[in-house]
């Protein structure tokens, strides 16, 4: 019996520490985060949040074809990225 009580302080003690630096590291990671997201931002002049207006039509929908569908999202996909590379080039370009 008098291991146990002798133990509880000790494991508290690691109980304690263990807190604390979940804390520190939730800390850290979140002013990490905000620093990047700051630096992130400089560099491209938009906001990372900058969303696609979608446009809704009264269109009944038509049942696509999954490959189709996988097709359609690749090519989508590809136009994104290359429009992307297109902004920075001519970005980069001015400087």
């Amino acid at each position: 019996m008098g291991f146990v009580v002798a133990a509880i302080p000790e494991l508290l003690w690691w109980v304690i520490v263990i807190f604390m630096a979940g804390i520190i590291g939730q800390f850290g990671k979140s002013l990490t985060l905000k620093i990047l997201d700051r630096f992130s931002k400089g560099k491209d002049g938009d906001e990372k949040g900058e969303r696609e207006e979608v446009t809704v039509s009264a269109e009944p929908e038509v049942e696509v074809d999954p490959k189709e569908l996988k097709k359609r999202t690749k090519e989508e996909k590809k136009r994104r990225k290359k429009e992307a590379k297109a902004r920075k080039k001519a970005g980069d370009d001015g400087l």
